[in-house]
């Protein structure tokens, strides 16, 4: 269980942080990494190459083990593999960042996020901060990833709190379904002005009769 001090409520507000709070770029990641002439994005799926991106982003293989695979794959030195994973992380999404800073003062702001140590430590290092989250929940950091149910149930028990306590944001709908399965509150994120008003609406009990969108 997570020792906290508890804000003016005992809600939980569960946020994923690419696509939410940081703009992606597939597109600028695939241009860089097709330039080393061994792989191209619209060829036939490399099992080699999932298992690597898999293992990471679970925290099963470390930065050395993954950069050296990569780079084999890629036919890339290390330098452009790193410039490329983080090419993907395009931008900052200010108004969602905003809001949550000023959530955060009323209310418990945790995240839920898929993700690889490399664009992890970028996030926080070059582009939010380490002060954004109360805590965070990583898949490389747990071993787990959504949409899987484990995920949810053990920040669920670390943060001792009921499903029906949890606010969860996402932008893909696969881990939106998940989460409301589960009996967690969740809307499926496409855009921040609609997504801020549906949190202050259920925030204030005053959500529509169809629910969360």
């Amino acid at each position: 269980m997570v020792q906290r001090q508890r804000k003016c409520s005992d809600r939980l507000m569960v946020f994923d942080v690419g696509g939410v709070f940081i703009a992606l770029d597939a597109e600028k990641r695939r241009v860089a990494l097709e330039a080393g002439g061994r792989w191209r994005a619209d060829a036939a799926p490399r099992q080699d190459l999932l298992e690597i991106n898999r293992t990471f982003r679970l925290g099963q293989i470390s930065e050395d083990q993954y950069l050296n695979a990569a780079c084999a794959i890629y036919g890339l030195p290390v330098e452009p593999v790193l410039a490329a994973e983080t090419a993907l992380l395009a931008g900052v999404l200010d108004e969602m960042v905003t809001y949550v800073r000023e959530l955060r003062s009323r209310y418990r702001v945790v995240c839920l996020s898929n993700t690889q140590a490399l664009h992890w430590r970028h996030v926080i290092d070059e582009m939010l901060g380490q002060d954004l989250f109360d805590e965070t929940y990583l898949s490389h950091e747990m071993g787990m990833e959504k949409p899987s149910d484990d995920i949810y149930l053990a920040l669920q028990g670390r943060e001792d709190v009921r499903p029906e306590q949890i606010l969860f944001v996402d932008d893909t709908l696969e881990n939106v379904n998940t989460a409301r399965r589960l009996g967690w509150h969740a809307i499926h994120h496409d855009d921040a002005r609609r997504t801020i008003a549906t949190i202050e609406h259920w925030l204030a009990g005053d959500v529509p009769r169809r629910g969360l969108s």
